[in-house]
């Protein structure tokens, strides 16, 4: 069955109602619509099929080997997108291939081209999706309410909804970078760093975000949560696989136990090259380094996680030091 087309099999209400979601709003590309049979279909983001019905009691696979077997109201007429101009029609030089037709003489019970999946409304569906952020705009400019973006920092985002029926739908987006692309973040943490206060007087470090934590503060952070994160880092590359419980790091509750609001910041910033230059020569030095992982009671972690989690952290605060420089004129 490796090879057959993933069919989800959605029943609705009101078919318009649901062409209108996921066509115009989620922009599946439309395959067919059967009017008679009040059925569409339309291309999924993984590749599958989105096939709805108004009807409860239609018997998806025996709709299919009639289709296949060229029975009469087989072929249900091409669909046309809302919006034309983002769904074009095929070319006329290069006949389609009708997903809906098996290339083979015998079909089974429910054709071994099609995988037909009865969609459970909690269980929902699940697919790819990209620049879910932007999505997340649109979709809300819709109306479409209750829309929730989640995020695993350095793993995925995942948009999620309901559509007009209750089905649960999922869209999700890679936030993985490769491990060239982590290395060169993490290795230029420090020249950020220095680069963003290059200049800063001492009385400077205590200008404030307007959440209210002053660039001192966010300068500690940093440091701190690399060392938090290191020892995680360390274990993983020393004990590959072992059970970790990754301990919380509470910041509020470490800058006012840790006096960050009067300390010097000189040494940290030196400390955090250090850091750095320490953990990749140990990724260097171990044999698959990244792939080591640690096993939590959030699932398993690699290290290649920990360093973009850690690394894109560090960028997204020294940043926020970049526009409170910017906001004072320093």
């Amino acid at each position: 069955m490796s090879d057959a087309l993933l069919l989800y099999v959605l029943r609705v209400i009101d078919l318009d109602r649901s062409l209108t979601f996921y066509r115009d709003m989620l922009r599946f590309n439309p395959v067919s619509y059967d009017p008679e049979q009040r059925t569409a279909r339309l291309f999924t983001p993984d590749g599958g099929i989105l096939f709805l019905t108004t009807d409860p009691d239609l018997d998806v696979a025996a709709l299919l080997r009639q289709e296949e077997a060229g029975g009469p109201g087989e072929t249900p007429a091409p669909m046309a997108s809302a919006e034309d101009e983002e769904v074009p029609p095929p070319e006329r030089e290069e006949e389609p291939v009708d997903p809906m037709v098996s290339q083979e003489s015998e079909p089974e019970s429910s054709s071994p081209f099609h995988e037909i999946l009865e969609v459970d409304k909690e269980e929902g569906l699940h697919f790819p999706g990209e620049d879910l952020m932007v999505a997340q705009e649109r979709l809300a400019a819709f109306g479409i309410p209750d829309l929730l973006l989640e995020e695993t920092p350095g793993v995925e985002q995942v948009l999620k909804m309901e559509d007009p029926d209750g089905y649960r739908v999922c869209l999700h987006e890679s936030l993985r970078l490769t491990d060239e692309e982590v290395i060169a973040l993490y290795h230029k943490g420090p020249d950020l760093l220095e680069g963003a206060i290059l200049g800063l007087e001492e009385e400077d470090l205590d200008l404030k975000t307007p959440e209210g934590e002053s660039l001192r503060q966010l300068i500690l952070q940093i440091v701190d949560f690399d060392l938090e994160m290191m020892q995680r880092v360390k274990w993983a590359m020393a004990e590959n696989g072992r059970s970790y419980t990754i301990p919380l790091y509470p910041p509020e509750e470490w800058a006012q136990a840790l006096q960050y609001d009067s300390r010097s910041v000189q040494v940290e910033v030196q400390l955090f090259r250090l850091l750095r230059e320490h953990i990749l020569h140990q990724v260097e030095a171990v044999p698959e380094a990244m792939d080591h992982h640690l096993v939590s009671e959030q699932g398993s972690v690699e290290v290649r996680t920990m360093l973009q989690v850690v690394a894109e952290t560090a960028r997204e605060q020294i940043q926020t030091i970049l526009n409170v420089r910017h906001q004072y004129g320093k």
